[in-house]
């Protein structure tokens, strides 16, 4: 029971980021519908699953080349969306067409993914170390992040439903960039 608690826990914090790209993504789509959303939610998820295993099978191996570079990749992969959606949300700030995360497109979803998985890895490698089942801890990360995140989009979507006016693409932008930074900052004070 310690275990499963051990492991809850940790998924709820690996899935933090995901719940805030997911609002970030949510509040900036203007065509979605449930299936975007449980499909946007899923592969959140299943990345952050998939990221979880490849540390445990990599072991050690795999923690010391991510220890060096996990944080730049994450950092890279946000600001560049991030910084996209700012730069849109900025040069079309007056106009009736407003820039948002395609949540359709599988390498924006997937970088998306990949940004806030990377810690997973790192997450697995320990998880190998302390002789959990890596299946049933793969399995609770995949629906914790899958219910975060989906809460996620249906908050940001809310949020751009109300606040109709408010020039949630360069938040959403903001937000992506300053998750990138947090990253950074997190890692390279370590």
């Amino acid at each position: 029971m310690k275990e499963l608690f051990s492991i809850l826990i940790i998924a709820i914090a690996l899935s933090m980021d995901s719940l805030t790209v997911s609002m970030a993504a949510a509040s900036t789509c203007k065509k979605k519908d449930n299936f975007v959303f449980l499909r946007f939610a899923f592969t959140l998820g299943f990345i952050q699953a998939a990221f979880t295993i490849a540390g445990w099978a990599a072991g050690a191996e795999l923690e010391k080349y991510l220890r060096d570079f996990d944080h730049w990749i994450a950092f890279g992969l946000l600001l560049i969306i991030g910084g996209k959606m700012l730069y849109e949300g900025i040069k079309h700030k007056n106009s009736d067409e407003k820039p948002e995360i395609n949540m359709n497109n599988f390498f924006v979803v997937t970088g998306l993914g990949i940004a806030t998985s990377i810690d997973a890895a790192v997450v697995g490698v320990s998880l190998s170390f302390v002789g959990l089942n890596i299946w049933i801890s793969a399995l609770i990360i995949l629906l914790i992040t899958f219910i975060f995140s989906y809460s996620g989009l249906m908050g940001g979507n809310i949020i751009r439903i109300k606040l109709k006016k408010l020039p949630v693409e360069i938040i959403g932008g903001v937000f992506l960039i300053a998750i990138g930074v947090k990253v950074l900052i997190e890692h390279l004070s370590h």
